[in-house]
């Protein structure tokens, strides 16, 4: 994980490329699920949000602080995936509007309902991670995968999943906020 001070970000738009993979690393996934909540698809989601990096590459001597860069992308790649949900047409925005219109103030709290599980969904996949039996958890809600088929894929009985599967949703609400768990149960229910 990416310290988040300002020395990192320093490092990053001196184009530092080893920066850049911390990065890629703290933002990839989000942004991913970001496009995929866009796009209900995962064929062109990877795609989009690798050029978004490119693009935020390309500019990173005009990013002002962390923040801004977390901006940009959410913004390159929303626009993005619109463009690709409209089948070609190409979108009047040109590449230099995106620079500034993703500045905002470092105390701005407003985010979006799809920022907000983004930011859910990656604490969950970091959570999920250190968790016994996390992946059952995974499989299960981010994956939409049943219990038999957990069970066949870990060959297990679907009677061991069951349980693992609840042992680890205790040990998780026992790790997240009131918030986030509330917020968690809210997705699960929506089905993200």
């Amino acid at each position: 994980m990416i310290d988040q001070g300002t020395d990192w970000f320093l490092r990053y738009r001196q184009g530092d490329e080893t920066v850049f993979g911390k990065a890629f690393e703290l933002h990839y996934q989000p942004m991913v699920y970001y496009a995929l909540q866009l796009l209900n698809e995962d064929s062109y989601a990877e795609d989009i949000v690798i050029e978004s990096f490119k693009k935020a590459w390309d500019y990173r001597d005009r990013m002002e602080t962390p923040k801004h860069l977390e901006n940009f992308l959410y913004f390159v790649t929303r626009n993005a995936c619109i463009s690709y949900l409209r089948s070609g047409r190409v979108m009047q925005t040109r590449e230099k509007e995106w620079v500034s219109m993703a500045v905002v103030e470092e105390n701005d709290d407003v985010l979006d309902l799809e920022r907000v599980q983004t930011k859910l969904i990656q604490l969950i996949y970091q959570h999920l991670e250190k968790l016994p039996n996390g992946d059952i958890l995974r499989m299960s809600y981010l994956e939409g995968k049943n219990t038999k088929e957990i069970a066949a894929q870990l060959n297990m009985t679907e009677n061991a999943v069951y349980i693992a599967k609840s042992r680890s949703l205790k040990a998780l609400r026992a790790i997240l906020s009131k918030r986030d768990w509330a917020l968690f149960v809210l997705l699960i229910l929506r089905g993200f």
